[in-house]
């Protein structure tokens, strides 16, 4: 199931502030994850959204890639293998840096 129209909303607020203000947002809604060179970014509602992202490839100082989405839920991601995969689409993001694309909004 999809996201409902608030927590889409607070979502695409949180990814424009991050395109305005990289990682100089607000203390804690740009979070470590505890996985090296991976981050969170804390939204916060009903669902508690954790889409996860790295930092690069490039495109100015505060460029960053989102990797995969994920939920936390009682201090644990779901899906469970969520730090796995965005490590995976890391690495495989810095083998192929090409396939980076612009952000997108969430609709």
């Amino acid at each position: 199931m999809g996201l409902q129209k608030q927590e889409r909303a607070k979502l695409n607020s949180k990814i424009d502030a991050l395109a305005m203000h990289g990682a100089d947002l607000i203390p804690g809604i740009l979070a470590p994850t505890g996985t090296p060179s991976i981050f969170k970014l804390r939204v916060r509602g009903s669902v508690q959204l954790r889409p996860l992202l790295c930092e690069g490839p490039g495109r100015g100082e505060s460029a960053f890639t989102f990797l995969c989405g994920a939920k936390e839920i009682g201090g644990d991601y779901e899906p469970r293998n969520a730090l796995e995969t965005a490590t995976d689409l890391r690495n495989d993001l810095i083998a192929h840096p090409d396939r980076r694309i612009e952000h997108e909004r969430v609709s």
